[in-house]
Order: structure tokens, then C-alpha cells, then sequence
């Protein structure tokens, strides 16, 4: 197992906690390329992230995990706030620390994205040019998600108004020094999933509400007043942006969610690949590195 350390560091004004996995044979005065790894909605460090950074720092990457603002050991209030801004700074907030440890060579700092991450570490590439390599696992756009539904065809205007006027109440709650009001992201356990329910949402249950991926700091909830501040972001609109620099997006086969890593790909300019896995979903990836893991371990060390 890779050698960790916790660190810290500010995303405007919030402290974010994270942790460095290093390298075998890891020695100070070496400068290594390293990798930001950041996390699914409502999720943490030590989960899909964890898993990944195991998979690079063997390969000779510094690989740093973090939690997002609002969530797990990170600072910032109302909690569980999902906020695509912070999100994508909390990335560039990542960049910068790597940026100003001497064991870092900053013409070789590459990030990936998981899930809603999948989104938030392109938007961040877009205008970060110290991020030279982008690659996402399962990607998702949160914004698109919030006014379509996680699956084309599961929302709709109606849907979206219900959670913006959701949210802006929960303002409202706020500004009274009330409790900021959350939801909860999947039913409590695999058996509470509906059976009218799409398979993806119970693939989700089945890694977060199980032992299998669930963390007692990931309980699953996702502050009301998010939906105003994802209805109208888009994580891939400028993915253009990102060339020269190589971007990378895996999915599986037989995820629901493929379609957003598909129109990742096809908004960007080369070098760029969508490498699709047979046979597995879109919670698959979280924690089957299979494929997954030597496919990014090959594009950092070609990139990086």
C-alpha cells in the first residue's frame, strides 16, 4: 500500500482537508508528476478516489485525494452544499498546493474526475492551463443532470422548477438561522430502491448503502439549496478549451450515464479519446479498476 500524509489547504477561504499518496522509494528531493483525484456527488475521499490514487502512486505518481468544500472532512457551511463553482475551484485550489511542494514538477500535474467530478475537473481545465493532462471515470455533467434528470428522459421543466423553487425556500430557511434543509440522494438501502426505479439508481445504492463503498462521512445528502446553483452550469459546454492539452473519458458499456462522456468527447478537439469498458455500469467503475486503472496510468505516464 502506498505511503499516505493528511494535508490541508484553502479553497477562497475554506480549509480543505486532503491526503498525498506517494510513491514507492519516494524520496523529498525528487520532483514527481502528480495527480488530483476528485470525488463522485455526496461522496469522499476515501472512497472511489482512494482506490484510484492506489492504482497511480505505485506507477510513480504523486496522487492527492481531497474532500470537497462542504463535505466530509472539509470545512464549509450549509453542509453537503453542492455548489459547481466551489467545486471546480476546490480543483484549481488542488493544482495550487501541488503547485508549491517542491516534490512536485509543475509542467506534469494532471487531474481526474469521477462521477459529478467527471464534470467539475474539466470546467476547471478549461481555464486552468497548469492542468496538462484531464481524464474522467464515469463523468457526469451535475448541471445537465439537474434539469434532465441522471437519465435522458427522467426530468423535465416541471421537475427542474420544483427543485429551484425548493431552493430558493431553503434560502429563505437559511436567512432565519434555521437549519439548512437537505435531501436525501438514494433511498436508504438497496431493498428501499423502487422497483420502477432505473437500474442505475439501484447500482448506486448498492455501492453507497452497502458495505461494499458506504463512509461514515458520506451519508448521502445533498443540501436543497444546490439546485439554484447547478440549474444552469454546464460542465462540458467549452471543453474545446482544453486542447492542446490531452483530455481522456471512460464509461462503461452498459451505463446509463455513457451518453455524457460521449458528448464530453464530441465537444472537445483532439487529442482526445472516449475509451468505452464492455460489461460495466456506471457505479462499476468506482471500485473495478480493472481496466480502468492501467488505461489512466498509461495516459498520465504518456502525458505527463
Amino acid at each position: 500500500m502506498a505511503p499516505t500524509e493528511k494535508v490541508d489547504f484553502p479553497s477562497k477561504g475554506i480549509k480543505i482537508i486532503g491526503t498525498l499518496f506517494f510513491p514507492p522509494g519516494y524520496t523529498p528531493d525528487t520532483k514527481y508528476p502528480a495527480v488530483v483525484i476528485a470525488h463522485p456527488m455526496t461522496a469522499v475521499k476515501e472512497q472511489s478516489p482512494g482506490l484510484y490514487a492506489m492504482s497511480l502512486a505505485p506507477a510513480g505518481f504523486i496522487a492527492l485525494t481531497f474532500d470537497a468544500a462542504y463535505q466530509g472532512e472539509s470545512e464549509g457551511q450549509p453542509r453537503y452544499l453542492e455548489d459547481p463553482a466551489q467545486r471546480a475551484e476546490d480543483v484549481r485550489a488542488a493544482v495550487t498546493y501541488l503547485s508549491l511542494r517542491d516534490d512536485v514538477d509543475t509542467e506534469r500535474v494532471g487531474a481526474l474526475g469521477i462521477c459529478a467530478s467527471g464534470g467539475y475537473v474539466p470546467f476547471a481545465a478549461q481555464t486552468d492551463l497548469r492542468i496538462k493532462a484531464v481524464a474522467t471515470v464515469s463523468g457526469v455533467c451535475t448541471g445537465r443532470m439537474n434539469r434532465e434528470g441522471l437519465l435522458q428522459g427522467l426530468g423535465g421543466p416541471e421537475i427542474l422548477r420544483q427543485s429551484l423553487k425548493a431552493a430558493n425556500d431553503a434560502r429563505l430557511i437559511e436567512a432565519r438561522g434555521e437549519e439548512a434543509p437537505v435531501n436525501p440522494s438514494l433511498p436508504p438501502t438497496v431493498e428501499d430502491v423502487p422497483p420502477e426505479y432505473p437500474h442505475e439508481i439501484k447500482e448506486l445504492a448498492q455501492y453507497y448503502k452497502t458495505p461494499r463503498g458506504q463512509h461514515e462521512r458520506a451519508p448521502g445528502l445533498f443540501a436543497t439549496r444546490s439546485a439554484d446553483l447547478l440549474g444552469n452550469f454546464d460542465a462540458f459546454a467549452f471543453n474545446h478549451l482544453i486542447a492542446p492539452r490531452p483530455l481522456l473519458m471512460i464509461a462503461g458499456a452498459d451505463a446509463g450515464t455513457k451518453f455524457y462522456s460521449e458528448d464530453g468527447i464530441r465537444a472537445a478537439l483532439r487529442p482526445k479519446e472516449l475509451f468505452i469498458i464492455p460489461g460495466r455500469d456506471h457505479a462499476a467503475l468506482y471500485d473495478n479498476l480493472t481496466e480502468s486503472g492501467p488505461k489512466l496510468v498509461e495516459f498520465y505516464k504518456q502525458y505527463l
